[in-house]
């Protein structure tokens, strides 16, 4: 049962999937030189880690469960990323020629995962459930890609489509708790003298 008088997190949840997830893929989907990707990590862990691990909290103290459970998922899934990518290039981590092995072993068991996240979702709502096929797909893309040589590009549209979803989403429930907190418009001047006279 979710506590009404908090505040829902999806917002800001669905803000940072949104955010981490379009950095993260625009390379994988060759839209940007795969170099920028460094760029774009310190963002990634802002947004896919610690506002996702922020969400995290907000959800268990509301009693929800599934926003727990995929805001700490997904949140630890940006901060491993992040490690992994910046643990290497400052040489604590060293794969050499096994990265790409490495790597795509570490999105395989990220693809596995998200299975029962994806039939959750669409018991949720259908958007919902694309969205999490879709992040499927872009894993599934991304273990490919490592593992096989496939080309990146899969995963990196699958990862843009479901943060387009995700925009999507965002924006109906931000719209939908603003409406709940919109006030009622002052009577105006002509409304006040037309009840004094009645």
């Amino acid at each position: 049962m979710h506590d009404k008088r908090l505040g829902d997190p999806i917002v800001m949840g669905l803000a940072a999937f949104v955010i981490a997830q379009t950095l993260l893929n625009l390379p994988n989907a060759h839209l940007v030189p795969a170099q920028v990707t460094l760029f774009f990590m310190p963002a990634i862990l802002v947004c896919g880690g610690l506002v996702y691990f922020l969400a995290c909290i907000f959800s268990y103290v509301r009693g929800d469960t599934f926003g727990l459970s995929v805001n700490g998922f997904y949140g630890a899934f940006f901060t491993s990323l992040f490690l992994f990518f910046y643990l290497e290039l400052k040489g604590v981590l060293q794969f050499g020629t096994q990265a790409n092995e490495a790597l795509g072993t570490f999105l395989l068991i990220w693809t596995i995962v998200t299975v029962p996240f994806v039939v959750a979702a669409f018991r949720v709502q259908l958007m919902f459930g694309l969205l999490f096929l879709f992040v499927f797909f872009a894993f599934l893309g991304g273990t490919l890609a490592n593992l096989a040589g496939v080309n990146s590009a899969f995963g990196g549209y699958s990862g843009l489509i479901s943060a387009a979803i995700g925009l999507i989403l965002m924006a109906e429930a931000l719209l939908k708790s603003v409406q709940v907190h919109v006030p009622q418009p002052s009577p105006s001047v002509v409304d006040l003298t037309a009840r004094s006279e009645a």
